[in-house]
């Protein structure tokens, strides 16, 4: 496998990692600030968006990429470039051609229905996954074993918060649902 391909294989790797990434982010910020139902239509398109949002970056390096390499070539005495100049030349048309591969591979990827379904899916099961992690961590957390010595001593801490936050939250939500007045005043 080339030098480029090799990149490009890498690159995309890492590209397709971030994707994922975003929308597991965009499930979860949906699942629990905006109680969000999930739909992988929706998700499938924040995939292509974020595929998209890619792709134009990789445009716009490459064609920027290729305006320096002009730049450095078109010098009247390439003759008096030094050493780390030319490597600059052969590392700058290495670069110019890894960013236009991986903008079209990104792209291959973005048309893609089945890929970018699978980035969802992958994406859905890591959003999961953190989820339940977050759940049980916080359910372990609030364990409360009766046969601990101080179980006495901080029921009563316990009911309190119970009364002043959780049924406060619960009326709230009540109030929101019912189209109720949330407050007295």
């Amino acid at each position: 496998m080339s030098k480029v391909s090799t990149m490009v294989d890498e690159g995309l790797f890492i590209a397709l990692s971030a994707v994922r990434m975003a929308v597991k982010n965009e499930i979860i910020i949906g699942a629990l600030r905006e109680h969000a139902d999930y739909d992988p239509e929706m998700y499938a398109d924040a995939a292509r968006n974020e595929l998209d949002v890619l792709i134009r970056q990789n445009d716009s390096y490459a064609r920027r990429v290729r305006r320096l390499r002009k730049t450095l070539t078109r010098s009247r005495w390439t003759t008096d470039l030094t050493e780390d100049q030319h490597a600059d030349i052969s590392q700058l048309r290495l670069r110019r051609r890894v960013h236009e591969r991986l903008s079209i591979a990104l792209r291959a990827v973005a048309e893609d229905d089945r890929h970018v379904a699978r980035i969802v899916e992958r994406a859905q099961r890591a959003a999961s996954d953190e989820i339940r992690a977050a759940v049980s961590a916080k359910l372990v957390r609030l364990a409360i074993d009766d046969r601990d010595p101080d179980y006495e001593d901080r029921r009563a801490a316990r009911t309190e918060v119970f009364v002043s936050i959780d049924l406060a939250v619960l009326r709230l939500k009540h109030a929101e649902r019912s189209g109720s007045p949330a407050s007295d005043y």
